[in-house]
Protein backbone atom coordinates (compact mmCIF):
# COMPACT_ATOMS: atom_id res chain seq x y z
CA UNK A 1 0.00 0.00 0.00
CA UNK A 2 1.26 3.45 -0.89
CA UNK A 3 -0.25 6.92 -0.58
CA UNK A 4 0.52 10.62 -0.61
CA UNK A 5 0.02 12.60 2.58
CA UNK A 6 -1.53 16.07 2.66
CA UNK A 7 0.89 18.45 4.38
CA UNK A 8 -2.03 20.54 5.65
CA UNK A 9 -4.42 18.00 7.19
CA UNK A 10 -2.29 14.80 7.14
CA UNK A 11 -4.90 12.87 5.16
CA UNK A 12 -3.59 9.79 3.32
CA UNK A 13 -4.61 9.95 -0.34
CA UNK A 14 -4.28 7.78 -3.47
CA UNK A 15 -1.15 8.70 -5.41
CA UNK A 16 -3.23 9.85 -8.38
CA UNK A 17 -5.08 12.51 -6.34
CA UNK A 18 -3.76 15.98 -7.15
CA UNK A 19 -5.84 17.91 -4.60
CA UNK A 20 -6.85 16.97 -1.07
CA UNK A 21 -10.66 16.56 -0.98
CA UNK A 22 -10.71 17.47 2.71
CA UNK A 23 -8.85 20.81 2.79
CA UNK A 24 -8.34 21.47 -0.95
CA UNK A 25 -4.57 21.66 -0.52
CA UNK A 26 -2.58 20.80 -3.67
CA UNK A 27 -0.85 17.42 -3.44
CA UNK A 28 0.84 17.10 -6.83
CA UNK A 29 2.02 20.05 -8.92
CA UNK A 30 2.79 20.10 -12.62
CA UNK A 31 6.42 19.06 -13.18
CA UNK A 32 6.69 18.96 -16.98
CA UNK A 33 10.29 19.64 -18.06
CA UNK A 34 11.24 20.16 -14.41
CA UNK A 35 13.03 18.36 -11.63
CA UNK A 36 10.41 17.17 -9.15
CA UNK A 37 11.29 16.97 -5.43
CA UNK A 38 9.35 14.60 -3.15
CA UNK A 39 9.76 14.62 0.63
CA UNK A 40 9.44 11.63 2.93
CA UNK A 41 8.79 13.18 6.33
CA UNK A 42 9.56 16.72 7.45
CA UNK A 43 12.86 18.30 6.40
CA UNK A 44 14.23 21.22 8.39
CA UNK A 45 13.48 24.69 7.10
CA UNK A 46 15.76 26.12 4.44
CA UNK A 47 17.38 22.91 3.25
CA UNK A 48 15.02 21.90 0.45
CA UNK A 49 14.93 25.39 -1.03
CA UNK A 50 18.73 25.53 -1.01
CA UNK A 51 18.91 22.17 -2.78
CA UNK A 52 16.34 23.30 -5.35
CA UNK A 53 18.40 26.39 -6.20
CA UNK A 54 21.56 24.32 -6.63
CA UNK A 55 19.78 21.77 -8.82
CA UNK A 56 18.49 24.57 -11.01
CA UNK A 57 22.01 25.95 -11.36
CA UNK A 58 23.60 22.53 -12.01
CA UNK A 59 21.17 21.29 -14.65
CA UNK A 60 19.63 24.47 -16.07
CA UNK A 61 16.12 23.20 -15.29
CA UNK A 62 13.33 24.59 -13.15
CA UNK A 63 12.54 22.69 -9.96
CA UNK A 64 9.19 22.01 -8.29
CA UNK A 65 8.84 20.96 -4.65
CA UNK A 66 5.78 18.73 -4.42
CA UNK A 67 3.48 19.76 -1.55
CA UNK A 68 2.41 16.20 -0.77
CA UNK A 69 4.55 13.92 1.40
CA UNK A 70 5.45 10.32 0.64
CA UNK A 71 3.90 7.53 2.68
CA UNK A 72 6.57 6.22 5.12
CA UNK A 73 4.95 2.81 5.57
CA UNK A 74 6.14 0.97 2.42
CA UNK A 75 9.85 1.66 3.05
CA UNK A 76 9.77 1.02 6.82
CA UNK A 77 11.99 -1.87 7.93
CA UNK A 78 11.89 -2.04 11.78
CA UNK A 79 14.68 -4.63 11.98
CA UNK A 80 16.99 -2.74 9.63
CA UNK A 81 19.14 0.28 10.46
CA UNK A 82 17.00 2.50 8.27
CA UNK A 83 14.33 2.71 5.60
CA UNK A 84 14.63 0.53 2.50
CA UNK A 85 16.40 2.65 -0.12
CA UNK A 86 15.05 0.38 -2.87
CA UNK A 87 11.43 0.82 -1.83
CA UNK A 88 11.89 4.56 -1.27
CA UNK A 89 13.30 4.83 -4.79
CA UNK A 90 10.40 2.80 -6.21
CA UNK A 91 7.93 5.14 -4.48
CA UNK A 92 9.55 8.16 -6.10
CA UNK A 93 9.67 6.46 -9.51
CA UNK A 94 5.99 5.51 -9.19
CA UNK A 95 5.21 9.23 -8.96
CA UNK A 96 7.41 10.19 -11.91
CA UNK A 97 5.06 11.76 -14.44
CA UNK A 98 5.57 11.68 -18.18
CA UNK A 99 7.43 14.79 -19.25
CA UNK A 100 9.15 15.30 -15.88
CA UNK A 101 12.92 15.55 -16.25
CA UNK A 102 13.86 13.76 -13.00
CA UNK A 103 12.12 12.95 -9.73
CA UNK A 104 14.16 12.95 -6.51
CA UNK A 105 13.10 11.90 -3.03
CA UNK A 106 14.54 13.41 0.15
CA UNK A 107 14.29 12.33 3.78
CA UNK A 108 15.87 13.04 7.15
CA UNK A 109 15.52 9.34 8.01
CA UNK A 110 18.38 6.91 7.48
CA UNK A 111 18.22 4.78 4.32
CA UNK A 112 19.96 1.46 3.63
CA UNK A 113 19.96 -1.00 0.71
CA UNK A 114 19.56 -4.02 3.01
CA UNK A 115 19.77 -5.12 6.65
CA UNK A 116 23.57 -5.44 6.52
CA UNK A 117 24.36 -1.80 5.70
CA UNK A 118 24.59 1.13 8.10
CA UNK A 119 23.65 4.07 5.88
CA UNK A 120 23.57 5.60 2.42
CA UNK A 121 23.94 9.24 1.44
CA UNK A 122 21.99 8.61 -1.76
CA UNK A 123 20.73 5.93 -4.10
CA UNK A 124 19.96 5.81 -7.83
CA UNK A 125 20.07 3.63 -10.91
CA UNK A 126 21.93 4.62 -14.04
CA UNK A 127 19.41 6.07 -16.49
CA UNK A 128 16.34 5.57 -14.29
CA UNK A 129 14.79 9.05 -13.97
CA UNK A 130 14.46 8.90 -10.19
CA UNK A 131 16.84 9.09 -7.23
CA UNK A 132 16.75 9.45 -3.45
CA UNK A 133 18.96 11.07 -0.81
CA UNK A 134 19.06 10.96 2.99
CA UNK A 135 20.16 13.80 5.29
CA UNK A 136 20.56 11.45 8.25
CA UNK A 137 24.26 10.60 7.98
CA UNK A 138 25.04 14.12 6.75
CA UNK A 139 23.74 15.43 10.08
CA UNK A 140 25.64 13.25 12.56
CA UNK A 141 28.26 15.92 13.31
CA UNK A 142 25.57 18.59 13.87
CA UNK A 143 26.58 20.83 10.95
CA UNK A 144 25.31 24.34 10.42
CA UNK A 145 22.27 24.69 8.20
CA UNK A 146 24.48 26.07 5.43
CA UNK A 147 26.90 23.12 5.58
CA UNK A 148 24.10 20.57 5.70
CA UNK A 149 22.39 22.18 2.72
CA UNK A 150 25.69 22.21 0.79
CA UNK A 151 26.26 18.51 1.53
CA UNK A 152 22.71 17.57 0.55
CA UNK A 153 22.96 19.62 -2.64
CA UNK A 154 26.18 17.88 -3.68
CA UNK A 155 24.66 14.43 -3.10
CA UNK A 156 21.46 15.41 -4.92
CA UNK A 157 23.41 16.68 -7.96
CA UNK A 158 25.55 13.52 -7.87
CA UNK A 159 22.57 11.15 -7.75
CA UNK A 160 20.72 13.01 -10.50
CA UNK A 161 23.93 12.74 -12.51
CA UNK A 162 23.47 8.97 -12.28
CA UNK A 163 19.90 9.27 -13.59
CA UNK A 164 21.36 10.98 -16.66
CA UNK A 165 23.69 8.01 -17.17
CA UNK A 166 26.85 9.35 -15.51
CA UNK A 167 28.96 6.85 -13.59
CA UNK A 168 31.57 7.46 -10.88
CA UNK A 169 35.05 8.88 -11.18
CA UNK A 170 37.36 7.27 -8.62
CA UNK A 171 38.96 9.32 -5.89
CA UNK A 172 42.41 8.64 -7.30
CA UNK A 173 41.44 9.77 -10.82
CA UNK A 174 42.50 13.35 -10.10
CA UNK A 175 39.25 14.67 -11.61
CA UNK A 176 37.53 17.60 -9.91
CA UNK A 177 33.90 16.59 -10.43
CA UNK A 178 30.76 16.01 -8.39
CA UNK A 179 30.64 12.46 -9.85
CA UNK A 180 33.75 11.41 -7.90
CA UNK A 181 32.59 8.72 -5.48
CA UNK A 182 33.05 5.25 -4.04
CA UNK A 183 30.51 3.72 -1.66
CA UNK A 184 33.33 1.93 0.22
CA UNK A 185 35.17 5.11 1.18
CA UNK A 186 32.60 7.94 0.93
CA UNK A 187 32.56 10.12 4.02
CA UNK A 188 31.48 13.54 5.24
CA UNK A 189 35.08 14.68 4.85
CA UNK A 190 35.05 13.62 1.20
CA UNK A 191 31.76 15.45 0.58
CA UNK A 192 32.99 18.62 2.26
CA UNK A 193 36.24 18.55 0.30
CA UNK A 194 34.51 17.87 -3.02
CA UNK A 195 32.73 20.02 -5.54
CA UNK A 196 29.14 20.44 -6.69
CA UNK A 197 30.22 21.03 -10.29
CA UNK A 198 30.59 18.62 -13.20
CA UNK A 199 33.87 18.18 -15.04
CA UNK A 200 34.01 18.97 -18.75
CA UNK A 201 33.62 15.31 -19.72
CA UNK A 202 30.48 14.89 -17.63
CA UNK A 203 29.02 18.13 -18.96
CA UNK A 204 29.44 16.80 -22.49
CA UNK A 205 27.79 13.51 -21.52
CA UNK A 206 24.89 15.39 -19.95
CA UNK A 207 24.29 17.21 -23.22
CA UNK A 208 23.97 13.85 -24.99
CA UNK A 209 21.84 12.19 -22.32
CA UNK A 210 18.46 10.89 -23.56
CA UNK A 211 16.95 11.70 -20.16
CA UNK A 212 17.97 15.30 -20.58
CA UNK A 213 15.58 15.24 -23.54
CA UNK A 214 12.85 13.89 -21.23
CA UNK A 215 12.77 10.31 -22.48
CA UNK A 216 12.63 7.18 -20.38
CA UNK A 217 15.29 4.48 -20.33
CA UNK A 218 15.62 1.13 -18.66
CA UNK A 219 18.00 1.20 -15.66
CA UNK A 220 21.36 -0.51 -16.24
CA UNK A 221 22.77 -0.96 -12.74
CA UNK A 222 22.28 0.44 -9.25
CA UNK A 223 24.59 2.97 -7.66
CA UNK A 224 24.67 3.82 -3.99
CA UNK A 225 26.48 5.72 -1.29
CA UNK A 226 27.52 8.61 -3.53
Amino acid sequence: MDANICENCSLYLPTWKKVCPNCHQSIVLDSASRISIWRLGDIRDGVVGHIARNLRAAFGMNVVIQPGYLDPRPSSRPRWRGLSANVFLKQVYRRHLRGTAVSIGMTESNIVPDKNHNFLFGYAYLSLPSAVISLHQMSVDHPSLERLAARASAIAVHEIGHTFGLDHHTYDSGVDCVMVGDEEVDSLEAIDAGTIRFCRGCRLELQKSPLARKTRHRPRKPTSGG
